[in-house]
């Protein structure tokens, strides 16, 4: 199965083409987005692998400003840099938060088993792009709507909270002031 979406950005100039491929065994995604910051174009390329439990396997990311990371995972919180060595500040956390596409929010939608009103806690490595700076950080998912095929997620990181709206894809349709999907 494939399925192509795109995404425009609501905090200024910048969109998202991506496309997402299932697999028996693995899911790949593949995207581009472009965006201004600080009145520079950047043109970020990223492809992430899963397994078919959407646990990490890899990213990669590359920047046009000429920056790129690789990390890789064991799917259990276990982090890998591109040659090799443990990431021992990761340890513990399954998802990642690339700062860059609304997509990362899949992961932890799509992996866990959800109830109503039941919020789950997740430790995520946040990406920051473009400078590709990676930390872990803590974030909650409360599952809190759904009417039809979507659902609405209450999203939390540090001080920041809102309302995702998601397919049934666990695919961002709305991401209240930051982005919108157009296709």
């Amino acid at each position: 199965m494939k399925k192509t979406v795109i995404w425009g950005s609501r905090e200024g100039f910048g969109s998202e083409y991506l496309e997402l491929t299932i697999f028996n065994n693995e899911i790949k995604v593949n995207s581009t987005v472009i965006f201004l910051d600080d009145h520079s174009p950047y043109k970020v390329d990223f492809q992430v692998w899963l397994n078919h439990n959407w646990e990490m396997k890899q990213l990669d990311v590359s920047i046009s400003n000429g920056k790129s990371l690789r990390l890789s995972s064991d799917g259990k919180g276990r982090w890998f840099d591109i040659k090799g060595q443990e990431l021992h500040d990761l340890s513990g956390a399954i998802d990642i938060d690339l700062s860059c596409t609304p997509f990362t929010n899949s992961l932890p939608i799509n992996r866990k088993k959800w109830r109503l009103d039941q919020p789950q806690e997740f430790e995520m490595v946040f990406i920051s792009v473009p400078d590709l700076a990676f930390r872990k950080v803590h974030q909650s998912y409360e599952w809190i709507q759904k009417t039809g095929e979507k659902r609405k997620f209450c999203y939390r990181s540090d001080t920041y909270e809102t309302v995702l709206e998601v397919d049934s894809y666990g695919l961002v349709v709305d991401y209240p002031e930051v982005f919108t999907r157009m296709y």
